[in-house]
């Protein structure tokens, strides 16, 4: 299975998608497949920075109350395509590693501008 086949179809055509872990292909060929990754995909509206959160159930990584899912941080207008591409490249880099910026990113999940989708 590719892994844009298990894209959901909003962000297939994404402006900018940053990797932040993904199971390792050469050690498990067959799957599961998890991740943590960000998005920036254009709407009909504007620009939208997502958080896609696909980790195995029993991840230590987990925060409370964090479920996996699609998590809408941000959102911006027509005319702010440079800003919402910067706030995605942030929101996927910055901590030293996966687990932090992982943390980081729950962090962002759970705030209450965030919404699961």
């Amino acid at each position: 299975m590719d892994s844009a086949d298990s894209l959901p179809d909003a962000k297939r055509n994404h402006l900018w998608r940053g990797t932040v872990w993904q199971t390792d292909p050469e050690l498990h060929p067959l799957g599961p497949r998890h991740s943590a990754e960000v998005y920036c995909c254009e709407e009909s509206n504007g620009y939208a920075v997502w958080y896609v959160r696909k980790l195995p159930h029993a991840d230590q990584r987990a925060a409370a109350g964090i479920d996996n899912g699609d998590y809408l941080l941000e959102y911006f207008g027509r005319h702010q395509r440079d800003d919402a591409i910067t706030s995605a490249v942030l929101a996927a880099n910055g901590a030293a590693s996966p687990e932090l910026q992982i943390a980081a990113l729950d962090a962002l999940a759970k705030g209450s501008s965030a919404r699961k989708v």
